[in-house]
């Protein structure tokens, strides 16, 4: 009798092993066929976003990232406004700047960054309470005084564009997106930390440019031959490259999609 308990508790314990298989299988495959078709949608939303950060960097060498980002055209504009500052300080005489072309210039600056240490530098809180009356400035013509001042310009904001604002936000956008995987995300962090580091750059580019004025335009007629192209050079430089993190994004996507394999 004990045999046949034996067996039938041998027979009971294999009837739910395999009763709990088939369970655990068929839940398996119900998942399989409930998740399949919200990971194909998934699938299908990283697909777009891929497809639109490959518009932005495939392709693209460090010149053109930095066309892309309006770099080149927000160094000439806020170069431009330091020269005009240059002119009327030293030759406001012998130069008529034009009001209409200076008003055009700047309405393609849409907004400004200023460096931490400029802002507490420059802009100070002003007690309205025990501010004196203004007193009419006098005209400083001493050149020597009015070389000592020019050497302490700063260019402590710097304008950028609306296609600088609207490339960033695209990236700013893109990298929001729970869908890419966070290394991803955080890669094109990279990339907009880099795009703002160079707009600083460029305002501390203008600022050491701008000690050289007296040297390279000593006279009115100087200044008529005025371009940017060396203040380019000098921003090229030292500013810091946007490629290689391109690449990198580039890549990582071409690995993370694994595309060949994926096409089998």
């Amino acid at each position: 009798m004990q045999t046949i308990e034996t067996i039938k508790n041998i027979f009971n314990i294999l009837f739910f092993i395999a009763v709990a298989s088939v369970g655990i299988l068929s839940y398996l495959q119900a998942r399989k066929t409930l998740f399949s078709p919200i990971r194909t949608e998934i699938f299908k939303l990283q697909l777009k976003n891929f497809e639109e950060l490959l518009a932005f960097f495939q392709n693209k060498n460090e010149y053109e990232l930095m066309k892309e980002l309006d770099l080149d055209k927000i160094l000439r504009l806020n170069s431009i406004q330091m020269a005009d500052s240059y002119a009327k300080k030293f030759f406001s005489e012998e130069i008529t700047i034009d009001e209409e072309i200076k008003k055009k210039n700047r309405s393609q600056l849409i907004g400004a960054v200023v460096p931490a240490e400029q802002m507490q530098k420059n802009f100070k809180k002003i007690d309205v309470s025990n501010r004196r009356p203004e007193t009419k400035q006098e005209t400083i013509t001493n050149p020597a005084i009015i070389l000592s001042s020019w050497h302490k310009y700063e260019h402590s904001i710097t304008g950028y564009t609306q296609k600088y604002e609207e490339q960033t936000k695209e990236v700013l956008r893109l990298s929001a997106s729970p869908l890419l995987p966070k290394k991803l995300r955080e890669l094109l962090g990279k990339f907009n930390n880099i795009a703002h580091k160079n707009l600083i750059q460029i305002g501390e580019t203008i600022s050491k440019s701008a000690k050289q004025m007296p040297e390279h335009f000593p006279t009115a007629a100087a200044m008529s031959e005025f371009d940017t192209n060396w203040i380019w050079n000098d921003f090229s430089d030292i500013r810091e490259p946007l490629e290689p993190v391109a690449k990198e994004i580039l890549s990582y996507m071409e690995s993370y999609l694994n595309i060949e394999n994926l096409m089998k």
